[in-house]
């Protein structure tokens, strides 16, 4: 074996690693693995905290995946690695047809929901209707963002006083060549929801030639009275397909696992659509995450618990905020946006970016316990309070 440049000598613990096979790395990382006690929470190593200890408030991600099945489940996957992933593709599909009540071809797997966001746009684009997306303002940004490249416009439509979609809006903006609407429910960045009534009233009076998506990305996080998937109606509704994804409640996002469900009349030209293959470590850990409903029901309570304690704490302070449904808070800061994320940042804490029309509000993601904590109290002198 050819000596490492950069080692200039090794003590003797350092080589007897070195003599260590992969299949024996990995079995150690498994039994470790597996002696975790699997009803205790903990960050993922690395998910929240970056460099020299900041803390990662900043782009949604789920701190406390992969559950430990999940984790598991990726380390076993080395071995398949040499192989397409079609069987494992459909066993996660067969899987999440049957709890959703469709037939296995109403379900797209994507490399992420991103993937299925931009498929979405290409059948718009397809559809050569010529009329433009509608989105409400502000939204997640892939889809729009995606549709502008191809050359479909964008029709934007302010959220309303209550920082949700407004539906009424969205409608009157639909015309006979309308080829797209995109709903994101819950909406990011505000964290607002939108009724599964409320929404469902709005699909079924969109003309038939226009497709809604509905993503759903944050949905497991979501507590209000009334809110709900939309997933049921693609059994009746020929123009609606709902995406829901790995990244969030699972952990995964670093492993890009989503999926659409659609209508059966929809599903094989938005199967047709698909850019790339999912992989293999990815579905695997989807697989188990899936099937881990104990530790979904820990992370998802641990989350919510401690959004309630950053609404708690903003309505304490007299802060305007949105009604969070997913894993962040969306706030008014009552000053520019920058200085709030400089004072965070001398903090140690990372918060979310601007967003066009909200100058002064600040999304913040939900942290493991301690960093939530860590916000909390570094949140007064952020504010200027």
């Amino acid at each position: 074996m050819r000596a490492d440049p950069h080692t200039v000598c090794a003590d003797p613990a350092t080589i007897a690693l070195r003599g260590l096979t992969r299949r024996d790395a990995l079995i150690g990382a498994a039994v470790f693995l597996a002696a975790r006690p699997s009803n205790l929470l903990a960050a993922a190593p690395g998910a929240a905290a970056g460099k020299a200890g900041l803390i990662r408030l900043d782009s949604n991600e789920n701190p406390y995946g992969p559950s430990p099945a999940a984790r598991q489940a990726i380390l076993a996957s080395v071995s398949e690695a040499p192989r397409y992933a079609a069987a494992t593709m459909a066993t996660l599909t067969a899987q999440l047809a049957a709890h959703e009540g469709v037939d296995g071809s109403q379900i797209v797997i994507g490399t992420g929901s991103g993937e299925l966001l931009r498929m979405t746009a290409l059948l718009a684009i397809a559809s050569g209707s010529g009329g433009e997306l509608v989105a409400s303002k502000p939204t997640y940004e892939e889809l729009p963002v995606f549709a502008g490249k191809l050359g479909l416009g964008v029709h934007w439509v302010a959220s309303d006083a209550d920082h949700r979609h407004d539906l009424a809006a969205m409608r009157a903006a639909v015309t006979g060549l309308t080829p797209l609407v995109y709903v994101c429910n819950p909406n990011n960045p505000t964290g607002t929801a939108v009724s599964r009534d409320a929404l469902e009233s709005f699909i079924r009076s969109v003309p038939a030639s226009c497709t809604v998506l509905v993503d759903e990305a944050y949905m497991d996080f979501a507590d209000q009275p009334g809110v709900a998937t939309a997933a049921g109606l693609v059994k009746d509704v020929p123009n609606v397909i709902v995406l829901r994804t790995f990244s969030k409640i699972h952990g995964l996002a670093g492993l890009r696992i989503g999926y659409a469900i659609t209508p059966a009349a929809l599903a094989g030209r938005f199967a047709a659509l698909s850019l790339t293959w999912p992989n293999t470590t990815g579905l695997s850990a989807a697989i188990a995450s899936f099937n881990d409903h104990a530790f979904l029901r820990r992370t998802r309570a641990a989350l919510v618990g401690d959004r309630e304690r950053v609404h708690a704490t903003l309505d304490r302070m007299g802060r305007h905020r949105a009604v969070a449904q997913g894993n962040f808070v969306f706030f008014d800061t009552g000053g520019p946006l920058q200085q709030f994320q400089d004072r965070m940042l001398g903090a140690g804490i990372k918060v979310g970016r601007h967003f066009d029309g909200y100058d002064t509000w600040a999304r913040v993601t939900i942290g493991v316990h301690h960093e939530v904590d860590r916000f909390l109290a570094a949140l007064p002198r952020a504010l200027g309070s």
